[in-house]
């Protein structure tokens, strides 16, 4: 329990993103969303063992909810050892665009 409270912590910015960017939906995030959860569908990683429960499906690897995940820019692929796909924003980025 105290590890997965540990990784929402850690993710808490790309979280957030991934949150608002679900909630107010844009065309262009929607259609990068869509790319990465594909990509995340073929991915043998995809599991249920999510940080949040009930946010599935999820990354096995960081237990972030792809639904969230796939929508956040300056997110990326939970796998560090063989990432599909890159963050398209650094956090600083992402923050200044929400300003």
């Amino acid at each position: 329990m105290k590890s997965k409270l540990n990784q929402l912590w850690n993710n808490r910015e790309a979280i957030i993103e991934g949150i608002a960017n679900t909630v107010f939906k844009s065309e262009h995030i929607e259609q990068i969303a869509a790319e990465r959860m594909a990509i995340c569908k073929a991915c043998p990683h995809i599991g249920n063992n999510c940080i949040a429960p009930g946010t599935h499906p999820c990354c096995g690897k960081c237990g972030c909810s792809l639904a969230f995940k796939t929508r956040a820019l300056s997110a990326s692929c939970g796998d560090e050892e063989n990432p599909r796909w890159d963050a398209l924003l650094s956090q600083e980025e992402e923050d200044n665009l929400a300003v």
